[in-house]
């Protein structure tokens, strides 16, 4: 496997047919659906990605240790899922990291909703029982995964479910979605200001293709703003609603023209540079934060991004890894309490090889920069198989230079 990769920028204009990996929140979300409905093969065409291929591997094998890997997704709707499997035990472990990430209030409400639950120093011990249900109320709960994998299994519940949810609501396009994926399995799912409700009943089979991913997207849009002159086709890749990093076309509107085609999107560079400051409130879509960051610092254009509270709960702290970067391509970037502040422009153009710390949104978002420097180094650069595994190859395919490299890892950030 390469330790290292170093991305080149094309010789003429970008162009290329990209095929997008399936959307990881969905197919994770649908896999939990059709595993509670009794057949996990309706769910076609989930994708290769690390998170999603360990969760369907889980569900269909069912051993008693469930080993999660880097997944904050896959651990936590495995818990959930667990819960309502009487008769059987299982210990949801997974990475040091991972581990280490906040699940606690997650714990806690399942316990409240009738689970039998045992932190242990691996990880957690789930017997699985039926469950009553009931009302609960989160607030400010650090991920709206915990949200999602309550909602996921409520069907199950005697009592069916209501959540009150209060405080800072982070990534609630995420909860819409899983609101979404119910009702397309059977459920009776419905919201009403912060209270979310769900019937009991359980789910029903059905047969359900995973669309191709808006988050993957993101990266071929700051591709496009970066390059002078691009035109890049999105496969598969619709604007029905589902997915809220959706929001990356608007975000993303004064450098890029979105054009919908039949079965793509297309997407084309307009060689804006607007002078004035950029802003945006990202709550609802935190994982745009990385490509957003390195695209205006790139640019020379001031940025304030909020709405970022969870980021420092990521694979890696999000805010200072994108700090860090920053500065060290001679951009100046702070963050506080869930704000950033940056301003470029890039004036390093030979920086030393980038580690991503085991976060692939980082390695995805570093190598575009090689429009700006002429070239950019990735130190682990197979991170990118937690959601994207195709991704150095899409690059090379759009006329990127990728040069892999094997050995000893470089030094660098």
């Amino acid at each position: 496997m390469p330790t290292s990769v170093t991305i080149t920028r094309p010789e003429g204009p970008l162009r290329g047919s990209i095929t997008l990996p399936p959307g990881k929140s969905v197919a994770n979300r649908a896999l939990i659906l059709a595993a509670l409905a009794g057949q996990l093969a309706g769910v076609k065409g989930y994708g290769a990605a690390d998170d999603t291929r360990i969760l369907h591997r889980l569900l269909e094998q069912r051993p008693h240790c469930m080993h999660c890997g880097d997944g904050g997704t896959t651990l936590r709707f495995l818990l959930a899922w667990a819960c309502v499997q009487p008769g059987e035990e299982h210990l949801i472990t997974g990475s040091p990291r991972l581990l280490e990430r906040p699940h606690g209030m997650l714990v806690e409400a399942l316990r409240t909703l009738g689970a039998d639950i045992t932190p242990t120093v691996g990880g957690f011990r789930v017997r699985g029982r039926n469950m009553a249900g009931g009302a609960i109320t989160l607030d400010s709960p650090p991920s709206s995964q915990f949200i999602s994998a309550l909602l996921l299994i409520a069907p199950c519940f005697a009592k069916g479910l209501t959540v009150h949810w209060t405080g800072l609501r982070l990534s609630g396009p995420y909860v819409q979605m899983t609101l979404q994926l119910l009702e397309r399995y059977g459920a009776h799912a419905w919201a009403d200001a912060n209270i979310i409700h769900v019937a009991p009943g359980g789910v029903r089979t059905t047969t359900f293709l995973v669309p191709a991913d808006w988050s993957a997207a993101s990266f071929w849009y700051q591709l496009a703003a970066l390059a002078p002159d691009a035109t890049l086709r999105l496969n598969a890749l619709s604007a029905d609603g589902l997915q809220g990093d959706e929001a990356v076309a608007g975000l993303f509107r004064e450098h890029v023209a979105t054009t919908p085609m039949d079965g793509a999107i297309e997407i084309r560079s307009l060689g804006a540079r607007p002078a004035k400051p950029f802003a945006a409130d990202l709550q609802g879509t935190p994982d745009l934060f990385q490509p957003l960051a390195f695209t205006m610092a790139a640019l020379g254009r001031d940025a304030v991004l909020t709405g970022l509270h969870n980021l420092p709960l990521k694979e890696t702290d999000r805010l200072k890894a994108v700090a860090g970067a920053l500065h060290v391509l001679g951009c100046s970037a702070a963050h506080e309490a869930g704000h950033f502040r940056l301003s470029g422009p890039v004036t390093n153009r030979t920086p030393p090889p980038f580690d991503p710390h085991g976060d692939h949104r980082m390695a995805m978002s570093l190598a575009p920069l090689a429009l700006v420097c002429g070239e950019t180094t990735i130190v682990h650069p197979e991170v990118v198989n937690k959601s994207y595994p195709g991704y150095w190859e899409e690059l090379e395919g759009a006329g990127f230079g990728v040069h892999e490299t094997a050995g000893s890892p470089p030094g660098g950030h």
